[in-house]
């Protein structure tokens, strides 16, 4: 039996049509699925906004108090020194001796009189912060690097200090430490991490969670230089310094941002810190 020529090429275009149709039915769908993706969603909801101010916050210390535009009434705080701001430059010098020491200092002092938690505050930046100073001027016996300087904000009526020092004894790494100091301008008194949470709002189990888990990614990149060979410090993830009632260094910083800081150069020698931006 013959097949007829135009039956076959009639039968060819009807399959061709079928094809067709198929593809055009498929081809939607397929192209809705979506791609595969070798990322994962950010547990810790930080925004790359926060994530960049993070890494910037080396670039903050201008030494100086910056009011962001809040009229924040003044009057009725007491002043040691009725000339000067509530937060200002008391020492301001650069010194070197060769083969001894290389200072810059830019050190703030709170200027509010007749208050505990301020009185505490300078104590503490006296401590910590003059004393060293002095120390390396009198009894350095090796080239010492060594500066101190800050930042200070008003956030409606919470003031919050921030001072680094960074220093470099001879061989040793260089160190660097930050401390933070918060003041309620409004009752007086030094004002908590938790009472910073509840102002704005934030979920102290979210904000810990988020801590834990960004410090563990920095640990991981850590681990990973250290494999390479680097000299790097690793965190001790199961330290009880991630909690947020240990937690001593924060602060609110421009546009009403909390920053929480961990850093390492306040216990040992480096430079390495850990800051969480909410």
């Amino acid at each position: 039996m013959k097949i007829n020529v135009r039956t076959i090429i009639f039968g060819i275009i009807i399959i061709i049509c079928i094809i067709a149709v198929g593809m055009a039915i498929y081809i939607p769908f397929t192209n809705n699925k979506p791609e595969p993706t070798n990322t994962v969603d950010n547990p810790s909801s930080i925004t790359q906004e926060n994530k960049i101010l993070a890494q910037n916050f080396n670039k903050i210390f201008e030494n100086k108090l910056d009011y962001q535009g809040y009229n924040v009434d003044t009057l009725g705080i007491v002043k040691n020194n009725r000339d000067k701001d509530i937060i200002y430059t008391v020492v301001e010098t650069k010194r070197v001796v060769d083969n001894r020491y290389d200072i810059d200092l830019k050190i703030p002092i709170i200027n509010i009189s007749n208050n505990m938690s301020v009185e505490r505050f300078n104590e503490k930046i006296q401590s910590l912060f003059v004393d060293k100073a002095n120390d390396i001027m009198k009894n350095a016996t090796q080239n010492t690097i060594y500066s101190i300087d800050y930042m200070a904000y008003v956030n409606t009526n919470i003031l919050s200090l921030v001072i680094r020092s960074t220093l470099k004894e001879g061989n040793n790494p260089q160190r660097v430490i930050i401390q933070t100091y918060n003041y309620n301008l409004s009752t007086n008194e030094e004002i908590t991490l938790e009472q910073i949470l509840d102002i704005k709002g934030l979920n102290k189990q979210t904000v810990e969670s988020t801590v834990a888990t960004q410090v563990q990614l920095a640990n991981e990149e850590a681990e990973n230089l250290k494999r390479l060979g680097y000299n790097v410090y690793t965190r001790d993830l199961t330290s009880s310094i991630y909690k947020l009632e240990n937690t001593d260094n924060y602060m609110l910083g421009a546009d009403n941002k909390l920053y929480i800081i961990y850093p390492y150069g306040n216990a040992n020698f480096t430079d390495e810190m850990d800051v969480i931006v909410f």
